[in-house]
């Protein structure tokens, strides 16, 4: 589609990139939906991020994430509106940390909230790498993954 095409269906930049932030949440979305599958919480989150990572990688919307993730960085409007579908995600996970810490499927001991950064850094760093490594097979990444998670979540953090 050319230039000029697109902009009778979006009057600016702003909002082609907002449109393709609102289809980023359907796909998040989507991919959320099998963390809230029965399971264990490991199991959830490895899945959930697997999923999101093959989409990430399907040539349709490769690199998409990244260029939105880093124009929320320049535009003060697409960053609100990218951390508002952020906030979405982070309430359903940390929803789901808190009560498998409540089971003791997470150790008393770990702080939510920066198990909360960890995890997103490491899905945030997966995409942007599969994006530079496209011959990544993500089926013989998942037990790394799952090793991953599993420190994050299961490891009571060392005192400094």
């Amino acid at each position: 589609m050319s230039p000029g095409a697109l902009y009778r269906y979006f009057p600016s930049k702003d909002a082609i990139i907002e449109a393709i932030a609102e289809e980023e949440r359907h796909s998040a979305g989507a991919s959320m939906q099998m963390f809230l599958r029965p399971g264990s919480l490991v199991d959830r989150i490895v899945g959930a991020a697997m999923d999101y990572l093959a989409q990430s990688v399907a040539p349709h919307t490769g690199g998409l994430l990244v260029e939105i993730v880093s124009e929320s960085i320049r535009n003060t409007a697409i960053g609100e509106r990218f951390h508002a579908i952020e906030a979405e995600i982070r309430d359903i996970i940390r929803a789901a940390l808190v009560e498998a810490q409540e089971r003791g499927e997470i150790g008393a001991g770990v702080d939510l909230d920066i198990a909360i950064v960890m995890l997103f850094a490491m899905s945030d760093g997966l995409v942007m790498r599969l994006q530079l490594e496209r011959d990544v097979d993500l089926a013989a990444m998942e037990p790394y993954l799952r090793r991953m998670v599993t420190a994050v979540l299961l490891s009571e953090p060392a005192s400094p």
